[in-house]
């Protein structure tokens, strides 16, 4: 894979440490993080690598590795947590270039055809065995500490699909093109599944091989959302803001706080 428009200015990477993280680590993450960037097929505009040394998660979680790149208005991001910042940086680095690998072939498909892989398998093994856990943080100091919204923009499933395994997610909120109707893909035991805030069948979900939640969404405001986060010790919950009427994620944030995600209008 050769880049459309290869610089001649060195890449500037971006590295933010935290904790006890030697010069080492950091010089190999910027070598890691800019080798992956040189790669891609469209020009990279940023990159970042963060590197995390955090004492309170469990010996083979310590060192937290994240890296994000922009190519060319195309965001890929990951995060691994190892023991030691050597297999961090390394497995982080192999999950960007499969990512940046698979945007490529995404762009050079000759048509939009939905996904072929069989159900259950279309990660294709990539399913996220070394993320790192949550922070075990007392319920009373827990937080929304960020919102996040996405355009009113729509998506078709299998384009939610391809976006929450590019950004390295648990789920992916999206607003499905076939109806406008909210919907959530999430990654279950099993595979994939979508949930509407509807309750309904979500189109073309078995045609691609994906589970259906029909688990009806309640209307909820954010602060029984949390609660109802808090007892569940589920990922995320989905469910239809009262402020609003439309669907919104609440989920939980590493460092043991909640982020919440809505559309934007």
């Amino acid at each position: 894979m050769t880049a459309e428009s290869p610089s001649t200015e060195p890449l500037d990477v971006t590295i933010v440490l935290s904790g006890d993280v030697a010069s080492s680590d950091r010089d190999v993450a910027e070598r890691e993080i800019r080798r992956v960037a040189s790669k891609a097929s469209r020009p990279v505009i940023f990159a970042r690598a963060k590197l995390t040394w955090d004492e309170a998660r469990p010996p083979d979680e310590k060192a937290l590795a994240q890296g994000t790149i922009d190519m060319s208005g195309t965001i890929l991001r990951s995060q691994v947590a190892a023991s030691t910042f050597g297999e961090a940086i390394e497995a982080l680095a192999a999950r960007l270039e499969r990512r940046m690998r698979r945007v490529a072939e995404r762009r050079e498909a000759a048509s939009q055809r939905p996904p072929t892989t069989p159900e259950g398998q279309w990660r294709s093994g990539d399913l996220p065995t070394t993320r790192p856990t949550y922070f075990s943080r007392p319920v009373e100091d827990r937080r929304i500490v960020q919102r996040k919204s996405f355009s009113p923009g729509t998506s078709s499933l299998a384009g939610a699909m391809f976006d929450m395994e590019v950004l390295d997610h648990r789920f992916f909120l999206f607003t499905d093109e076939e109806d406008g109707t909210d919907s959530v893909v999430f990654e279950t035991a099993d595979g994939v599944s979508v949930r509407r805030v509807d309750g309904q069948e979500a189109p073309k979900a078995e045609r691609f091989g994906v589970g259906v939640d029909r688990t009806p969404v309640q209307t909820l405001d954010d602060g029984a959302a949390q609660e109802r986060l808090d007892v569940s010790g589920a990922p995320f919950i989905f469910y239809k803001r009262a402020e609003t009427g439309r669907g919104a994620v609440l989920y939980r944030r590493y460092d043991g706080h909640y982020g919440l995600i809505e559309p934007s209008a």
